[in-house]
């Protein structure tokens, strides 16, 4: 009777440390990212998809003799798990894994995917890792030279003593600067000589950031051509500028063709970055004739002029040799 009261009292006090332990117990684990490139240097252009591989780690917070006792033996796997897990009897020997749940959080403008958001491990008091990839794909309309970034979580939830816990990544990026401008005008111009004229232009600036439009390549000999410099359209807007052009004085049909260049106005960052598509526009000026007309006039007068005073020259000299006579 008194062995049974012993044996008794010892298995109680088994039981109550088995069940309380998970209790009075705080295992901390540690979960860590390593990934190749923490800011991605070099601008993404819109609808292009970047993979970035990265690996994710995670380790329990353990000495060489706490993982010998906590993780490989029964009662220390009981302690670690909880008593319900069974680890307490021969035949239960396989551990569970630790599950480790990914999300990412991103601007609205970009797409991001895992190649998996969940991973798994081996519990170990050293780091066990899982290589993952990440693909970030940017919308058409991602604000040129906006820096953001991409965070990556991972969360792991806890079992038995094992306390939960999560931790993140950071990864920095920016979109490129995209132009796509427009140009709309009229085409076809009949104009004067030597006088000026203005010729109104529509710039549309359908790109992903404000630009600045210059007017280039318009050299042509004996016209003078003089646009608008300041030209800054915000994303998404028209702006018409006016082109002062004189022709000269004679000129047959001349087609003039224009470069609109554009440059993203963020300044902060490389200016090969910056450069955006050039567009070309050609107008066509037809010459009224105006001028040849007067010419004409002139050139008439001109030679009655000339006639006349031929005339009296000629009556003079006749008049001369007549009264030598």
């Amino acid at each position: 009777m008194k062995k049974k009261f012993i044996c008794l009292i010892v298995i109680g006090t088994y039981l109550t440390f088995i069940l309380s332990a998970p209790i009075a117990l705080a295992i901390s684990s540690e979960i860590a990212f390593e990934v190749d490139v923490k800011e991605i240097d070099e601008p993404i252009q819109p609808s292009e998809s970047k993979e970035i591989p990265f690996k994710v780690k995670y380790k329990l917070e353990l000495g060489a003799l706490d993982k010998i006792f906590y993780l490989n033996r029964r009662i220390g796997r009981m302690i670690t798990f909880g008593f319900f897990q069974l680890y307490f009897f021969k035949f239960i020997k396989q551990l569970p894994k630790a599950n480790l749940s990914l999300s990412t959080d991103q601007p609205d403008w970009c797409q991001v995917n895992l190649n998996d958001d969940s991973v798994e491990f081996e519990y170990d008091n050293v780091f066990q890792e899982v290589t993952l990839k990440l693909i970030l794909t940017l919308d058409e309309n991602a604000p040129a030279f906006k820096k953001d970034e991409i965070i990556i979580k991972a969360d792991y939830l806890g079992a038995g003593s094992i306390d939960a816990i999560s931790n993140s990544t950071n990864i920095s990026f920016m979109p490129a600067y995209v132009s796509n401008i427009s140009v709309e005008a009229e085409t076809n111009f009949t104009i004067s000589p030597l006088k000026e004229i203005m010729i109104p232009i529509n710039i549309s600036n359908n790109g992903n950031g404000e630009s600045k439009v210059s007017v280039i390549g318009f050299e042509k000999e004996n016209w003078n051509i003089t646009p608008e410099q300041e030209n800054i359209i915000p994303k998404g807007e028209t702006k018409e500028i006016m082109i002062s052009i004189t022709p000269p004085k004679k000129f047959d049909n001349e087609s003039i063709t224009l470069t609109f260049e554009p440059i993203s106005t963020i300044e902060n960052v490389d200016n090969s970055y910056r450069q955006g598509k050039s567009v070309d526009f050609s107008i066509t000026f037809y010459n009224d004739g105006s001028l040849e007309d007067d010419d004409g006039d002139i050139d008439i007068t001109s030679i009655i002029i000339i006639a006349l005073v031929v005339i009296i020259i000629l009556i003079i000299v006749f008049l001369l040799l007549r009264k030598k006579e």
